[in-house]
């Protein structure tokens, strides 16, 4: 027999009416529940909303974010040009003094070096050479001058005894005055001997040391070159981290003489680099303390720099630390900081109204009368500026409630009554 068939399409329709009707109530529950949470979140400081005045503790705080960076830091720089042929560095790694970094090649630096050698050993030789002509020729003049003195001798015995001749009337005055004239001959070449030696040992010392000075010139002017060889080696300055390295470091690239190629930065010691905002930083000076978050802990420290000058509406400060940073901390990472301005211990203190943005000027406010039941205008005096609250320095007093936001229609009054509030 044949079997009836059943209405499949009557449940299908009943099916698709049950989920639209589950989907509109989940939605409204949704929406009920958004509703009442942004009505209550605007409604914290709407129209009518009122702040009491309570006397307590308030810190004040200034946050900023940065990085954090060491405090001894040292560029690396190319002090001979040469092309690279080997690059054993990269960022990151650690290094020790004296690590070689980029290896540079000067082939015309290198043979220079080599000349240089030989025109030392050539002034090396210059100098045996004069240093013995200049002794051989003060050998000869110290010969002249002996030899002068003995002549000096003989002519002086001779006069001596041509006088006693005289005397005894054996020789003429003649033969007595040749005597005295050959004396004189000879003192005057002794005179002249003794001068020509002290000449000659001041011109020879004088051609000794130029000779002296050229080989010391050759001798550094060796000793830069071998230097100039060496620094095609360029290594690392000190002990610490390799932070940067140029980017074009190719093999072959040409790097000329004093050129900038990297930072190593000792990982010893740092500081917070942090920037903080134009109008925050008017209250931030050396000295304050900080609290800098690395990697989820804080460290205490203080500021000690607060840069002079506005960059895009942010000032720079530095921020050094008291204690010891955890060992995983690296140069260059961020950190966020917070700087404490003033700690108030007890002090008056108010839900922050509409309309005060700056903290240090006087605002005008309107003020709950309890007895006369209305609210009157009234100026006071707004000290520091803390999130949502606020510093009262004058104009209230302890209890007294006054409004966070008026409207508009009031903002003009003097006063007015509670009942006109929300009318």
């Amino acid at each position: 027999m044949f079997e009836i068939p059943k209405d499949k399409n009557r449940f299908a329709h009943i099916k698709t009416i049950s989920i639209i009707i589950i989907t509109c109530i989940s939605l409204s529950f949704i929406a009920l529940f958004f509703g009442k949470n942004a009505l209550s979140s605007s409604s914290s400081n709407s129209p009518g909303s009122l702040t009491e005045v309570n006397q307590g503790p308030m810190l004040v705080t200034v946050s900023g974010y940065g990085k954090l960076v060491p405090k001894t830091q040292r560029g690396i720089n190319t002090m001979s040009s040469g092309h690279i042929i080997e690059v054993l560095q990269q960022p990151g790694n650690v290094v020790n003094k004296g690590d070689v970094i980029i290896q540079l090649n000067n082939p015309k630096l290198q043979r220079t070096m080599e000349t240089s050698e030989l025109a030392l050993l050539e002034q090396q030789s210059n100098l045996i050479q004069i240093m013995a002509e200049s002794r051989q020729a003060l050998d000869d003049q110290q010969g002249k001058m002996r030899l002068a003195k003995v002549r000096l001798a003989l002519a002086q015995a001779e006069l001596s005894a041509h006088e006693k001749l005289k005397q005894s009337q054996v020789i003429s005055v003649l033969d007595l005055h040749k005597a005295q004239v050959a004396w004189e001959q000879d003192n005057a070449i002794l005179q002249m001997e003794t001068s020509r030696l002290d000449t000659l040992q001041q011109t020879r010392k004088a051609i000794n040391n130029s000779a002296q000075y050229r080989l010391e010139k050759a001798q550094k002017q060796r000793e830069l070159l071998v230097s100039e060889v060496e620094q095609l080696s360029i290594r690392a300055s000190m002990d610490g981290m390799l932070t940067e390295l140029a980017s074009d470091l190719d093999i072959g690239r040409h790097l000329e003489e004093g050129q900038i190629v990297g930072m190593i930065a000792d990982l010893s010691q740092y500081y917070a680099r942090i920037n903080i905002t134009a109008n925050d930083a008017e209250f931030v000076i050396p000295g304050l303390p900080a609290k800098v978050a690395i990697k989820g802990i804080d460290i205490v420290g203080n500021v000690t720099r607060v840069e002079p000058t506005v960059n895009n509406g942010s000032v720079e400060i530095d921020i050094s630390f008291n204690g010891n940073l955890p060992s995983s901390v690296r140069p260059n990472i961020d950190v966020n900081a917070i700087i404490e301005i003033a700690n108030h211990q007890n002090t008056l203190v108010i839900k922050r109204p509409v309309g005060v943005i700056r903290g240090h000027r006087q605002y005008s406010f309107f003020v709950l009368n309890d007895e006369l039941e209305q609210f009157e205008r009234r100026d006071i005096s707004i000290g520091d500026i803390a999130g949502e609250q606020a510093q009262v320095t004058t104009g209230l007093h302890q209890g007294e409630r006054l409004l966070l936001q008026v409207p508009g229609r009031l903002q003009d009054r003097i006063q007015f009554s509670e009942g006109e509030l929300y009318d």
